[in-house]
């Protein structure tokens, strides 16, 4: 893997590369998003005074394209801001060991608060990650495919082996709901992992997921976890309906690392996250922490976060890859559909 100096280089050369090897803000951004935060973070670096550099690779891509950074050990080296999602390489133990517990970043607030945040503990009480907004993973429940089989109401429900060879999983590739197996490993331990893995039927990319559900195709399940943008985005058969679990919705964090020298610098940008992301109209399929605007969420939502002390205590990255190779491992032949 390249480190910094090369990756500049490399961004430098894509069509889409900052022009200066200064780089302010890195931004990996959920794909529906995508398009709407770059243009409103472009316009508010060309408005900083001097300009801010940024980067915002495009596509979608289960990889961040700047993960190298975990490796770099000065802290010169990293950029102002580095933005992300999911449990990638920088909640790595060596990466947060180095800088993350030297207080190097310092997080940021909303004006107001998401209550589901307050209620969940998405705020990191040693101020450094700021989480966003999430990914919430849900249900989709086809009534016909399940039958005289109840819909699930919570995550321990779907260990039941009443839903043998009912449930689709969100995986493409490689890439697996994290936030999914985390939470399943943190409050059912490796039995949760592998009796929910004895129970799916197939892995679906979310896009497809949302498109078969309903319907008679031969890999599609009565039960689909799904990311609640996908669930939402798309008019559902009379049969299928949205299940928000009682327990919560299964987060997968929308973060940033801002350098606690530069925070003053990079207030416009800093401020965005805090108080813009939520203006974006497919931004309530994330749940920003900004709770200063009506939800389109419903009344019973809650969000199911694996907490600041589990995270304290595992090497999350490393073992959201171990229980995605075991979880896969559980399922021999399986291929991923997209």
């Amino acid at each position: 893997m390249k480190r910094l100096d090369h990756l500049i280089q490399s961004m430098q050369q894509g069509d889409d590369a900052p022009a200066m090897s200064r780089v302010d803000l890195l931004l990996y951004a959920p794909c529906p998003v995508k398009l709407v935060v770059k243009e409103r973070i472009e316009a508010l670096a060309a408005e900083a005074l001097p300009p801010l550099a940024t980067h915002i690779p495009m596509g979608c891509t289960s990889v961040d394209p700047y993960d190298p950074l975990y490796m770099e050990t000065g802290v010169e080296k990293l950029p102002a801001v580095i933005a992300s999602i999911g449990y990638g390489d920088f909640w790595r133990e060596e990466f947060v060991k180095r800088f993350v517990r030297t207080g190097v970043f310092e997080s940021v607030r909303p004006r107001v608060l998401n209550p589901l945040y307050a209620e969940a503990g998405l705020e990191d009480p040693a101020g450094a990650y700021t989480i966003y907004g999430v990914t919430p993973y849900i249900f989709l429940v086809d009534h016909q495919k399940l039958g005289a089989l109840p819909a699930p109401r919570c995550w321990a429900d779907l260990l039941d082996q009443r839903y043998r060879g009912q449930i689709v999983m969100c995986g493409d590739g490689d890439d697996m709901a994290d936030a999914v197996l985390l939470n399943q490993y943190k409050d059912f331990g490796e039995r949760g992992v592998t009796a929910l893995a004895a129970n799916v039927k197939s892995f679906m990319h979310s896009s497809r997921m949302a498109k078969v559900c309903g319907t008679a195709a031969p890999d599609a399940g009565g039960i689909f976890i799904i990311p609640l943008f996908f669930a939402e985005s798309t008019k559902l058969p009379e049969h299928v309906s949205v299940v928000w679990p009682e327990d919560g919705a299964a987060a997968s964090p929308l973060y940033l690392l801002a350098k606690k020298s530069e925070t003053a610098r990079m207030a416009p940008v800093l401020d965005f996250f805090a108080n813009g992301f939520g203006g974006i109209d497919s931004a309530t399929w994330f749940v920003p922490m900004d709770g200063s605007r009506p939800s389109r969420l419903p009344e019973h939502a809650r969000l199911k976060w694996v907490g600041w002390d589990f995270v304290q205590k595992n090497d999350v990255n490393s073992l959201r890859d171990v229980l995605a190779l075991k979880f896969r491992g559980l399922q021999p032949g399986t291929t991923c559909a997209s």
